[in-house]
């Protein structure tokens, strides 16, 4: 048997030093996944608005923070999951992970807070007091998970 017959097909693939042009790639890997994950989006926001016969900028809008949320409360999900990985194996490292990738989620979702309610109210679906009250509950909610980053920091240091 010849050494051609046992090279896989992933080694055929041309190598390459540069994305594009300047854009070493590392970092070119994950501007792709960035892309892909924006064009996946972008695809199912067109499909939840087809054939919609008054659609409204802002509804536009809001299809989009939906596909945004649902796409970081996923995430968030799997990083839960990772923390009962790492709590059950007592894995510092795993735990670090859990930390940035929450506090990742929680920028997201206060952004998310701001930004929902700033667009119900321009449209006139929210009045600015129920807004107003959506945004302190949301940040009320994000300083409770402050403290539970602070809790599962504690045990990882414990454990260092």
């Amino acid at each position: 048997m010849d050494r051609e017959d046992d090279v896989s097909l992933l080694e055929l693939i041309p190598t390459t030093k540069y994305c594009c042009f300047c854009i070493d790639t590392k970092c070119g890997t994950k501007l792709i996944a960035i892309v892909g994950i924006l064009f996946a989006l972008t695809m199912a926001s067109l499909v939840l608005l087809k054939d919609r016969k008054y659609l409204t900028f802002s509804t536009a809008i809001l299809i989009a923070l939906l596909s945004i949320f649902i796409m970081i409360t996923v995430m968030f999900v799997i990083v839960s999951m990772m923390l009962l990985v790492a709590a059950f194996d007592e894995n510092p490292d795993l735990m670090s992970y859990y930390i940035w990738l929450t506090v990742v989620y929680l920028c997201v979702q206060l952004i998310l807070a701001i930004v929902v309610p700033i667009v119900l109210v321009i449209d006139g679906v929210f009045h600015v007091a129920i807004a107003l009250i959506w945004v302190v509950i949301v940040m009320i909610v994000v300083l409770g998970w402050m403290h539970f980053i602070s809790v599962v920091s504690c045990y990882r240091k414990s454990l260092i």
